[in-house]
């Protein structure tokens, strides 16, 4: 959902593991369900290709592999999945103009989960065909930009002071609420900071995730170098699914309070929001809805 997603990505999406590795499921999904620029989402392919470039250091041959690879999951979400995002953003946009109920946002995260999860299966055949060609070298500088991006998320929230993460993520809470609400009071401020200051964040909770996530994709890789893509896909699939779902029961339930925490809170701030706030939030489900169906359409 809308402006708390930004939580959830500083402690799931962040790490890096599912958005730059394996990240053709994940940013393929994100400008189909999340973006109604329609530019961007035509050039996905592109854009994934270079994302996973600058990890992986592609050889000619790997790249060409990866471009058609790319293209063809590009087809298949264009058909398989657009209609159905689009036909989510209508039930999201009925229901706006109401009150919300935390159980009926925790839905529709699940729902927006379930496809990425359906997307990361369905590129586990295309990682499955570069992943085993990786050489050493490659390997290596895919474990450097991996713990560039730890540094980097170190950085930013392990290390800095509790103020300052609440801080951060209230600019960006506000940024997205204009952007879904128009507007934002400052009762409606106020109550976005305590929120934030209420939810359970645990940032060495998920400085352990990412270093899981992280150690994962290294293993995996050079356990399936040399391998066939046959004999790799199960490793790859698994590999996408650990990203997704941790293995790790104790990070699950933290997740699990986590999206409980925002979904309630989500609907606290939906509460106090006016007909005009909510007619801009349903006004911009719409616009979203009609690119989603011009893209699905392949409509320029």
């Amino acid at each position: 959902m809308p402006f708390y997603i930004t939580s959830l990505r500083a402690q799931r999406w962040g790490s890096a593991a599912c958005r730059r590795i394996i990240g053709a499921a994940c940013v393929l999904l994100l400008l189909g369900g999340c973006s109604a620029i329609v530019p961007a989402y035509n050039n996905a392919p592109f854009i994934v290709h270079w994302w996973l470039d600058g990890y992986a250091d592609f050889d000619a041959a790997q790249s060409a592999r990866v471009k058609t690879d790319l293209a063809q999951l590009h087809a298949w979400h264009r058909k398989e999945d657009l209609p159905r995002i689009a036909q989510m953003l209508q039930t999201m946009q009925a229901a706006v103009p109401g009150e919300l109920r935390p159980e009926q946002i925790c839905a529709w995260y699940g729902e927006g989960l379930d496809y990425a999860r359906a997307l990361a299966q369905r590129s586990a055949p295309a990682l499955a065909a570069t992943v085993p060609s990786l050489k050493p070298a490659q390997a290596e500088h895919v474990r450097r930009e991996l713990a560039k991006s730890a540094k980097t998320w170190r950085a930013k929230w392990l290390e800095a002071r509790p103020s300052e993460q609440i801080d951060e993520r209230l600019d960006k809470a506000l940024d997205n609420v204009k952007t879904w609400y128009g507007s934002v009071s400052t009762a409606q401020s106020a109550l976005l900071r305590s929120q934030l200051e209420a939810t359970p964040y645990d940032t060495a909770t998920g400085w352990t995730e990412l270093q899981r996530r992280h150690t994962d994709i290294v293993e995996t890789i050079e356990t399936l170098r040399g391998q066939t893509p046959q004999r790799a896909q199960p490793a790859i699939e698994a590999l996408l699914e650990r990203s997704l779902i941790s293995p790790d029961p104790a990070y699950r339930a933290y997740m699990e309070r986590i999206v409980s925490s925002d979904c309630a809170h989500l609907a606290e701030f939906h509460a106090t929001s006016s007909p005009g706030q909510r007619r801009h939030f349903s006004e911009k489900l719409a616009a979203y809805g009609r690119d989603v169906q011009r893209l699905a359409a392949q409509l320029p």
